[in-house]
């Protein structure tokens, strides 16, 4: 199992990099608007309880709450991305890796339901 989590870490960062290479992102980032702040202060919040399960869980057993947790944090970014700098299409990016965490989910489940 921990090859799996090491496959979807290694998926989700070159995904994103070669996405943002594909789709063209433009310059603008959400740094560069008003609500960068709470932008910031929501990826926290959705990324501590990951952190905190990282860290706490058994890796040799399938969590898919863990890319759960990783497709809403990407849901949430691209959302914001969309809503404030629509124009970059970064949103784009976020929203592609959201729908490979969600697959990865669909998979982890399809592992516990027939594998334990």
């Amino acid at each position: 199992m921990e090859g799996l989590y090491s496959f979807i870490v290694l998926v989700i960062l070159v995904g994103q990099w070669v996405l943002r290479k594909i789709i063209d992102v433009g310059e603008e980032e959400m740094r560069d608007t008003p609500v960068y702040k709470w932008y910031l202060l929501g990826s926290w919040a959705l990324l501590i309880p990951i952190l905190i399960l990282v860290w706490t869980m058994d890796r040799s057993r399938p969590y898919p709450i863990w890319p759960f947790l990783l497709s809403v944090i990407f849901c949430f970014r691209g959302y914001m991305e969309w809503k404030y700098i629509r124009e970059s299409r970064r949103h784009q990016v976020s929203f592609l890796l959201a729908a490979a965490s969600l697959t990865f989910t669909g998979l982890m489940i399809f592992i516990l339901l027939f594998r334990y």
